[in-house]
Parts: structure tokens; C-alpha cells; sequence
């Protein structure tokens, strides 16, 4: 509700603006903070949503304003005709450059970036015969600035409200998922490299967009605009205002356009203003003023916070009190689904599980033949074998377990699987079709999905967008679609919504759907993440060391969700696991691993008894 008033009174105020004064020169600072806002609601999509900086945008906005003067001054097109043309433009110079730039990150695609820059200033000086060189372009038609005000307020109105759209949508977590973990985002079926590229397309048609409305406020444009310096006044205002943060462009665009503005008599000291604004942002508000005042927000609302941690610290004690009276209830029945045999399927077994778990439709069910065949896998790092020709052959709609000493391999060899090492020998393939050589985000959409050794959860996103996210995978829609905010895309959003809303309760998390996924216990990260890998619908699901951090009832409920899953839902489950009593209750088969090599090998009965076994692991004798 506040920030609802905050938007309506900050509306209001630049409504009043060309009412309350007539001079010019208060009229070209107000579309000054607007051009601002623009560029940086672009780049927020890039850097905040994101993660990825970018200090080139100069680069990009001078790409706009250029060719919105090109388009009016020589082909004679009206105003908007250019910003359009501007705008595609930018977006095709942005995809091009981001399709270079973004294989690598962080210093690196700054300093990328920071040539793009310059290339381009370069560019506009030396090109003159199309440029005009250094003097720029002069004698471009120019609207009335009251007129263009209303323009550049109104397309800053329709950024702020784009972006926001955006970070509401599939694409919006996509964006989030790569920035937090791209480890996670890509086990979950997502290309970071292409979602990264779209970022970088969108920011830069805002930064075209904002390019051409400058060029037509100024009618007089040249490469003194497009500096490095500007690049980082961009950036400045975004980590000012509040990186993520949707109200963030526009309160780190104010102070960095009205500040200059105050203190006209230190014009010459403006770097040192900017430098001393950065190491604030950077120490004092980490999280921009909006994320300052968000936090401040909070901390004064006690009941609200009392509230959220009483959810998560009762969320055991409900789940104890439920799983107890139905392990009760059935313990015969568990008794006997816990055996090999007692996971067969029945062909009359409804699609859900007794936990009422939405159970993946890709989902084979237990029959003959093999699903995941791997052979004489071995990988070596700095002449250290990780793993020496292992050779295993999983069973669809089983429990196959791998166990042995940390540093065995067994986590080795979940990471080959999943396409995030390349096997130095061997092949493996699933379900008849080879995955040797696919990327992660490749098997995960042949229906392989994982959880991590240490749980990678989405910390910026509620536990409902967590498991969106594995909900939507690849199938993002149209980037276009997202941002207007079509009908199409807001019914899509709310079905997923509600699916992610189901798996949560089915997990026992629902009261907990809305909370920051960065505040939860260990114990209920795996739990997030075991939801958010099924949420995927896999054909395969390989799960490192689930049962780490779990109290006993949770264990008892990942008991029961595995034999329950495999027995109903065919699901077939790769188990690497240390707590050794949940891995002989739910095997059907376990693969030992001792310094890469397979050491044994068979039912869990036969395995405990394995002379190798207990010298090597289980220390004790049968």
C-alpha cells in the first residue's frame, strides 16, 4: 500500500511539474532525470536483475541518439519513426555485442565493455562524414520542450512499468535464477548464456530509446555526449537508487542529475563527487537508498517479522505432528512399499502420490531394460583419477544408490551426468539417447534434473518463484509478451503460480511459499530444492546427499517421498547419500565407490555384507 502511494504522489509530482513553472531550464532538468531513468530501467534489467555490469551503455545510448538524428536529419522521418528505428537498431547492435561480450563475466565483460565504449566514441569522431565528426549533427527538428517533456515523462512512466513486468515474469526468475546460482539455473533446464543475451537486448533498446529522446530534446547532438564518464554516471544512478530494485532508476536519477545541479559552483570537482557517491552506495547502502529504506521499513514492523520466523521455526514441529499420525497410520503399508518388491506398479495407480505429490508425467515406469547406461567413464584431474572406468546400469522406476568415503567420486560422477564435467573416457546415455559431450542445460532438458551436495536456492526469490523457475524451465514465452504483460503471459503466470503453490504444500513448505528462500533453515533448503528439481518433471532425478541437514522426521518424510515417487510415478532416482540407514531402507540397488573405481556392486543386503565394503566404508563387520 505504501508503495502504491509513493508511485501515485511521485505521478502526481511529475504531472504538476509543467504547471507550476514555464522556465526552460527547470523543464530540460526534469526531461534530463527522465532520459536518466530510462536508461537505467534498461540497465537494470542487466545488472540488477541480472548480475552482469556493464559500463558500455554509453555506447549503446549514443547508437540511439545517432541514428534518430541520421533518420530525421537525412531520411526525413517524423519523430517517432526515428525513436522506433532507433530503438531496433540499438537492440540488434546490443544482441550482436552481447553475443560476444557475455562469454565471459564479471571484471572481464566490464572491461568489454568499457572498449565498446570507446570503440564507439572512436567511431563517432573519426566517421565524419556520417557522424559529422567531432562537431556532431546539427539542425535537428526539435519539438516544443513542454511537448517533449510530456514524451520523455511518459516514456520513463512506461519503462518503470515494462520492467516491472518483466521481473514479474518467467523471464524476470530466469534473469534472478542466473544472477544467484547459474549452476542451479542451468540443472533446471535454463541457457545462462542466452538468458544473459536477452538482458542485454532489452537493456539496450531502453538505452536506444532514451539515446533518440535526448537527441530530440537537444536538436544538436556529438560524440562530448558519449563518453566513458557517462557510461558510469549510468551505473552510478542505478547502484545509487537500488540495484533489482523497480523505484531504483528513478531515486538514483534524481540525485544524480539534481545534485550536479546544486552544487554548479564544484563543477570541476564532479568526479570526486561521483567516486565519493560510489564507495557510499558500495559501503553505507549496498542495497541503494530504496533498498536502505526497505530494510528500515522492516525492522519497524515487528508483528510482520515475529510473524514470518514463527512460520518457519513451527514448520517442523506441524510437519512432526502430521507425519506422526501417519506413519502410524500406515506403517504396514510402508513396511511393504520399502521392499524392492513392494514397488512395482500397478497399472491402476492414480497419478499422485499418498503425499499428494504432482508426479512427473515424463516419468517411466518400472519395467525391463535400462534407463541410464554408463560405461567405463573416467575422468582425471592433474593426473589424479576422479574417476577410473566406472561402468553402472540403472534401472527405470529404481532407487539406485551411490555410496563410499568422501572423495570416492561419487559427486564426480552426478557432475559428469549432468554435463558439468566432460568425461576424460567413456559414454553414457539415457534412455538409449547419448549425452556425452550436451551441455547441463541440454540433459536437463532430456528430463535429467539434480539437487547439489551444498543447496543452491534462488536466496533473492520467494520459495514459489524457486520452484517456478523449475516449473517454467526453458519455456519462457515471448521476451515482448512479458513486458507488456499480455493476457496470455498473465494466465501462463498464474497457472504456474498455482502448480509451484501445490508442490509446496505437497512438501509441507506452503505456509512458507512467500518467504525468502535466503532465509530458510538448511533442513528446508534441501527440501526447496528436492520440490524445485521435481517441479522440472525428470525422467531421472539425482539427489547429493539429501538427507544432510534433516531432522529424523524430515528424513522419514524423504523416505517416504522417494519410495513413493518410484513405486507410483516411475520416477527413477540416482541417490548419493552418507546417512546409511535411509539408504539401505529405500535402495534397490547400490553402486560402492572407492577412489573413482566401482568396488562393489548389487542389493543392499549383499552390498552390506561385501568384505571391500566394510573394510573401505562401513567399518564394521556383518
Amino acid at each position: 500500500m505504501r508503495e502504491r502511494v509513493g508511485w501515485i504522489l511521485l505521478a502526481s509530482a511529475a504531472a504538476a511539474i509543467p504547471f507550476l513553472t514555464s522556465n526552460t531550464y527547470y523543464l530540460y532538468v526534469a526531461i534530463s532525470v527522465g532520459l536518466l531513468t530510462i536508461v537505467t530501467s534498461g540497465l537494470n534489467v542487466l545488472a540488477g536483475f541480472t548480475g552482469q555490469t556493464s559500463l558500455g551503455h554509453a555506447g549503446l545510448y549514443a547508437f540511439g541518439a545517432y541514428t534518430a538524428a541520421l533518420c530525421a536529419t537525412r531520411a526525413g522521418l517524423d519523430e517517432w519513426a526515428a525513436i522506433t528505428a532507433a530503438v531496433v537498431v540499438t537492440s540488434v547492435v546490443g544482441a550482436a555485442v552481447a553475443a560476444a561480450a557475455l562469454r565471459v563475466s564479471g571484471p572481464y565483460l566490464a572491461m568489454v565493455t568499457i572498449a565498446f565504449g570507446i570503440i564507439v566514441e572512436g567511431v563517432l569522431i573519426e566517421w565524419g562524414s556520417v557522424t559529422g565528426g567531432p562537431g556532431g549533427i546539427f539542425n535537428i527538428p526539435k519539438p516544443s520542450l513542454r511537448a517533449h517533456y510530456w514524451t520523455v515523462t511518459l516514456a520513463a512512466a512506461l519503462a518503470l512499468w515494462l520492467t516491472a513486468n518483466l521481473r514479474g515474469s518467467g523471464w524476470g526468475r530466469a534473469f534472478v535464477a542466473v544472477k544467484e546460482s547459474e549452476v542451479a539455473a542451468e540443472s533446471l533446464g535454463l541457457s545462462a548464456y542466452y538468458v544473459r543475451i536477452v538482458a542485454f537486448t532489452v537493456s539496450a533498446a531502453f538505452a536506444g530509446a532514451a539515446g533518440a529522446l535526448f537527441t530530440f530534446a537537444n536538436g544538436y547532438i556529438s560524440p562530448d555526449s558519449f563518453t566513458l564518464q557517462t557510461s558510469i554516471l549510468f551505473l552510478l544512478a542505478l547502484l545509487f537508487g537500488g540495484l533489482g530494485r523497480i523505484a531504483g532508476p528513478v531515486v538514483g536519477s534524481l540525485a544524480l542529475t539534481l545534485l550536479p545541479e546544486l552544487l554548479t559552483r564544484l563543477i570541476d570537482y564532479r568526479l570526486i563527487l561521483y567516486g565519493t557517491l560510489l564507495l557510499v552506495s558500495i559501503y553505507w547502502l549496498p542495497e541503494g537508498v530504496v533498498g536502505a529504506v526497505t530494510r528500515t521499513r522492516r525492522r519497524l514492523a515487528p508483528a510482520h517479522s515475529a510473524l514470518a520466523s514463527s512460520l518457519e521455526a513451527s514448520v517442523s514441529a506441524r510437519t512432526a505432528s502430521a507425519l506422526a499420525s501417519s506413519l502410524e497410520a500406515s506403517v504396514s503399508a510402508r513396511t511393504a512399499a520399502l521392499s524392492p518388491e513392494g514397488r512395482g506398479i500397478d497399472s491402476e495407480a492414480a497419478p499422485r502420490t499418498d503425499l499428494g505429490i504432482p508426479l512427473p508425467h515424463r516419468g517411466r515406469g518400472q519395467g525391463e531394460g535400462t534407463i541410464l547406461n554408463v560405461d567405463d567413464v573416467s575422468l582425471a584431474f592433474g593426473g589424479v583419477a576422479a574417476l577410473a572406468e566406472v561402468t553402472l546400469v540403472v534401472a527405470p522406476g529404481s532407487i539406485h544408490a551411490l555410496i563410499g568415503p568422501n572423495g570416492a567420486g561419487k559427486t564426480t560422477l552426478l557432475n559428469v551426468l549432468s554435463g558439468y564435467y566432460t568425461p576424460g573416457g567413456g559414454t553414457f546415455a539415457l534412455d538409449g539417447h547419448q549425452l556425452n559431450g550436451l551441455s547441463p542445460y541440454v540433459i536437463a532438458r532430456r528430463g535429467v534434473a539434480r539437487t547439489f551436495q551444498t543447496a543452491q536456492v534462488f536466496g533473492e526469490m520467494s520459495l514459489r518463484d524457486n520452484v517456478a523457475v523449475g516449473i517454467a524451465g526453458p519455456r519462457l514465452g515471448s521476451v515482448l509478451g512479458a513486458l507488456v504483460g499480455t493476457p496470455a503471459a498473465r494466465r501462463r503466470e498464474l497457472e504456474i503460480r498455482a502448480q509451484a503453490g501445490a508442490l509446496l504444500h505437497a512438501h509441507e513448505l506452503g505456509d512458507l511459499a512467500d518467504t525468502a528462500a535466503a532465509s530458510l533453515s538448511a533442513g528446508l533448503r534441501r527440501r526447496l530444492e528436492i520440490a524445485r528439481a521435481l517441479a522440472t518433471q525428470p525422467v531421472l532425478l539425482m539427489l547429493d546427499e539429501p538427507a544432510a541437514g534433516l531432522s529424523p522426521v524430515e528424513i522419514g518424510l524423504l523416505d517416504r517421498q522417494l519410495t513413493a515417487l518410484c513405486r507410483e510415478g516411475g520416477l527413477t532416482v540416482i541417490l548419493v547419500e552418507h546417512h546409511m540407514d535411509l539408504v539401505m531402507t529405500v535402495s534397490d540397488r547400490i553402486t560402492v565407490l572407492d577412489y573413482g573405481r566401482i568396488i562393489a556392486d548389487g542389493a543392499p543386503a549383499d552390498v552390506r555384507r561385501d568384505p571391500a565394503v566394510i573394510e573401505a566404508y562401513l567399518g564394521a563387520a556383518p
